[in-house]
């Protein structure tokens, strides 16, 4: 299948109460599991990469990066017979518009060191840019902190605010909404629980679906509440790295001489494939592509 437009499936899922996984890729690896795994379960998914990945995955050159995973994406996509879209997590300007250039199918514009005016303009003008090459456009309001194994205080995080909600969204005609709930990139373990009283105003004021990142640190009955409300776009990345890396770090332990990449590569890759199955099951999108 060639690569899908998200927004009909993420409509979808806002009318029938589940939530389209996104999931996040650094590896060629890491992109099979995905799709292999939505393969396997008869479900819609979104391939992601992050801006990080990008200049990983460009040795430093983050639209080199975008050119890799255009043309990796494509080619994970055909092997497959379920919808994907292929999606740039907190991009940059300039990289949302190379990313629509090389046909990724959706793609977020991280407007958060911008003054709400600025990120009100920029957001505006990708936004008509992304609809005239027929891709879905996200954007977030408020603050998911990216602390990278820092130390964050939870306190100081600014969550989305209902009015400038409404007003952000109405400004910039965006598809998709990530709202700030208290999750946090990048946690390895459940100990985030959601404000979802903000979460219940936020779907009574604003129409568009409502996308949230940080999963990975957030209770799952946190989640699932969520998704009831009108959560219907899940990110997925930090489950799927300690999956992956935890495999292979088992397989290299058991045995200090391997040094061939594909016979540890691929423990981690089936292991994260079974993650992906997991977390679509848990979102309810198993068999929807049926």
């Amino acid at each position: 299948m060639t690569l899908q437009n998200v927004l009909p499936w993420i409509l979808r899922a806002q009318q029938e109460g589940w939530a389209v996984g996104a999931f996040n890729a650094n590896t060629l690896e890491q992109v099979q599991a995905i799709v292999e795994a939505a393969q396997a379960e008869t479900a819609p998914a979104i391939l992601q990469v992050s801006h990080r990945a990008l200049n990983y995955i460009g040795s430093g050159n983050e639209i080199q990066g975008l050119k890799y995973v255009a043309a990796i994406g494509k080619i994970a996509t055909e092997s497959v017979a379920v919808p994907i879209a292929l999606h740039l997590d907190h991009g940059t300007e300039s990289e949302v518009l190379q990313a629509i250039a090389l046909g990724f199918t959706s793609v977020m514009f991280d407007g958060d060191e911008l003054s709400y005016d600025e990120n009100v303009v920029i957001t505006k003008r990708l936004c008509e840019k992304a609809h005239s090459n027929g891709v879905c456009m996200e954007a977030e309001l408020g603050e998911v902190p990216k602390p990278d194994g820092k130390a964050h205080n939870e306190s100081a995080i600014a969550l989305t605010q209902p009015d400038e909600a409404v007003q952000f969204v109405g400004a910039t005609g965006i598809d998709t909404f990530a709202v700030a709930l208290g999750s946090v990139h990048g946690l390895k373990t459940k100990q985030i629980s959601l404000d979802l009283n903000r979460l219940i105003i936020i779907r009574e004021r604003v129409s568009v679906p409502l996308v949230l990142h940080g999963s990975s640190g957030v209770s799952d009955r946190d989640i699932k509440q969520g998704i009831t409300i009108g959560l219907c776009k899940v990110n997925v990345a930090t489950q799927l790295s300690q999956a992956f890396t935890g495999a292979v770090r088992d397989v290299l332990s058991k045995d200090s001489e391997l040094v061939d990449p594909r016979k540890y590569l691929a423990h981690g890759r089936n292991a994260q494939a079974e993650i992906v199955r997991e977390r679509i099951r848990f979102l309810g999108a198993s068999g929807k592509a049926g």
